[in-house]
């Protein structure tokens, strides 16, 4: 039954957006904007490598070096490490007036002196194209394959001796109708993951799960930089293993603003219901309010505040049927002058374990600081404290994490 509801509400999005989104000619912005080739491209960053007319190949390099206070996140008797991070990884983009594509390849690799247990490789491999059919028409297309792993005290599943190794496979497509100065705006777009444990099979066979997600948008400008928007979207989450009873149909139904440098600030407010209904009835069904926002103000050319909060359902990953999160944050980014940046962040999240009597509040304070060496050296620093209250005895903890990194680009 929410599955029609979903699809009507999409339906009655193209529907309304194909009344105004011929109103006007001009370049479509779905939601990924096709570069502007008259622009004088930027010179004060990363160089690609020219391969051809609009092809450019552009490899980066991050090494990390610092300590972990408290590497499984436990109250008492935590583990110290120290830790060194190497990340590699390359872009290709290839562009032309109508369309661009981009292929890349991420890789991460962590080393804990003190548990070397914990150590992880994590890559991804991913590719995108964007194609403007016309001046109202536009597609883009996204796919990737990622090997990830869980560190170990970050789930509730039952502790294994190394952290759980997972490989997902991602593919979305999404269509949007509306040329850029028109009246109206339509976004239908699709997806699917596939995660899969590869380790520790004994607690992570019933996390393995399938994802198929599907939503629709309608945007309605209201001023020159201004629009209203209507969004419905549906997870369904359906699980490997055959006695699972975790499988679920997630809906959300939002309205909100959106707007771009208006007054010095620019962001997205989406306010509506969520709810979250399980195939088995021993399961807790949840239907409430549910939010997301992210506000951008920029007092000045070299300052910047963001702030953001959420409420979404979240899966189990061993107590409660479900995760209620509430999420609260706010960053400062500031330009000391053209080499000197620093970030100063805080974070709040809490989470209700529906189904079970745990609550926990989490909040993390973090500091970061970069100077630009060369225009293709980088070197910085960062700490962040995190620290969790839980009502749930022996769940709280404190955590410490002190990094010097370097980064090198062309």
């Amino acid at each position: 039954m929410k599955s029609h509801k979903i699809a009507w509400a999409v339906g009655a999005a193209l529907v309304l957006g194909t009344q105004f989104a011929s109103a006007q000619s001009g370049p479509v912005t779905p939601a990924y904007k096709i570069p502007d080739k008259s622009k004088p491209a930027v010179t004060d960053g990363p160089r690609a490598i020219g391969l051809g007319d609009g092809i450019g190949l552009t490899p980066y390099f991050n090494l990390g070096v610092g300590r972990d206070s408290n590497l499984f996140l436990t109250q008492s008797n935590a583990k110290s490490s120290d830790i060194v991070t190497y990340n590699p990884g390359l872009k290709l983009d290839i562009e032309s007036r109508s369309a661009r594509f981009g292929f890349g390849y991420d890789l991460k690799v962590g080393k804990y002196s003190q548990s070397t247990a914990d150590n992880y490789t994590d890559d991804k491999i991913f590719g995108t194209a964007d194609l403007v059919l016309n001046s109202s028409t536009g597609l883009r297309f996204a796919a990737d394959r990622t090997r990830g792993h869980d560190p170990r005290g970050s789930t509730d599943r039952v502790g294994a001796g190394k952290p759980d190794e997972y490989r997902t496979t991602a593919g979305s497509a999404l269509f949007a109708y509306g040329a850029n100065d028109a009246k109206g705006r339509i976004e239908v777009e699709a997806g699917t993951v596939e995660k899969r444990y590869t380790n520790n099979r004994a607690t992570t066979i019933g996390s393995d799960r399938d994802t198929r997600n599907m939503a629709g948008r309608f945007f309605f400008k209201v001023a020159p930089k201004t629009s209203l928007l209507f969004e419905a979207g549906q997870d369904k989450i359906d699980y490997v293993l055959g006695t699972s009873q975790q499988d679920s149909t997630d809906n959300r139904y939002l309205a909100g603003i959106t707007w771009d440098a208006t007054a010095a600030t620019s962001g997205t407010i989406k306010v509506g219901r969520i709810t979250k209904d399980f195939v088995v009835a021993t399961r807790r069904d949840f239907s409430g309010s549910g939010w997301e926002a992210q506000v951008s103000w920029k007092p000045l050319s070299y300052s910047k505040v963001d702030f953001f909060t959420t409420k979404s359902v979240a899966e189990s990953t061993g107590q409660g049927d479900f995760t209620l999160s509430k999420k609260y944050g706010a960053s400062w980014t500031h330009g000391w002058d053209s080499r000197l940046t620093s970030i100063l962040s805080a974070n709040r999240t809490d989470d209700e374990f529906v189904g079970s009597t745990r609550n926990d509040q989490t909040t993390s304070v973090g500091f970061k600081v970069d100077y630009k060496l060369m225009r293709w050296m980088t070197i910085g620093g960062e700490m962040n404290n995190t620290k969790r209250d839980s009502n749930t005895t022996g769940l709280d903890y404190t955590k410490n994490l002190y990094m010097l990194t370097l980064g090198l680009t062309l």
